[in-house]
């Protein structure tokens, strides 16, 4: 751009300097001899005005280039510190949305743990309840299969067979209630009861009747 401007200031120069030039020969050739001294004299100074008339134009080409430089670059400089304010804006736009979905991110892993823990909690108390009517429910059974045996064996037994004697059993425990004709048969229905499957022990409330005995 530069060198293009200058290139156009020395053609004008040029030009102005060859019609001053053309115009003081002219002058000179239409002079009589006696005004050839005077005619140099005007070339020399028209000449001169050309030169500075060249040089006051290159002068005040070049301070209008320099202030278009100064503005190119002014805009130009505004132009990055713009960009860069931009980038930065962005830059940190950026980094606030990281870090927002990071908490977010957080905060649903938190709440699946919890989730997670409610579950196995619940679960585990399901299974203790289970567990727990499960034994309950297999210590009925397990009773009640106790009395069953107990009291058929009672029945088997010649000695006992006469007596009159019901049969509770509490978590494996058995216990005799009722009457027999003598203390011999209340030993006898304890072992009879103690030798029967899953019996833990044998308590008795079993007495004496009178009127057992008589009937023997």
């Amino acid at each position: 751009m530069k060198t293009t401007n200058e290139t156009k200031q020395k053609i004008i120069a040029k030009r102005v300097l060859v019609m001053s030039c053309l115009s003081a020969v002219l002058g000179l050739t239409g002079c009589p001899d006696g005004s050839s001294e005077k005619a140099g004299q005007r070339i020399d100074r028209a000449a001169d005005n050309a030169e500075k008339t060249i040089e006051q134009s290159s002068k005040t080409a070049s301070k209008q280039l320099e202030g278009l430089k100064d503005s190119v670059e002014q805009n130009a400089e505004q132009a990055k510190d713009s960009i860069d304010r931009s980038a930065e804006s962005a830059k940190e736009v950026l980094e606030k949305s990281e870090d927002k979905v990071d908490q977010n991110a957080e905060k649903v892993q938190e709440k699946v743990e919890q989730i997670k823990e409610n579950v196995e909690k619940k679960l585990d108390d399901i299974k203790a309840s289970t567990t727990e009517k499960s034994e309950t429910t297999g210590e009925y059974i397990d009773d009640s299969v106790i009395t069953t045996k107990v009291k058929a064996a009672i029945l088997g037994s010649s000695w006992l067979s006469d007596s009159h004697i019901d049969v509770t059993t509490n978590k494996g425990i058995v216990v005799l209630s009722g009457t027999v004709d003598t203390e011999q048969n209340i030993a006898r229905a304890i072992e009879v009861a103690r030798s029967q499957e899953n019996v833990k022990a044998v308590e008795t409330n079993l007495i004496v009747s009178v009127a057992e005995s008589s009937k023997k």
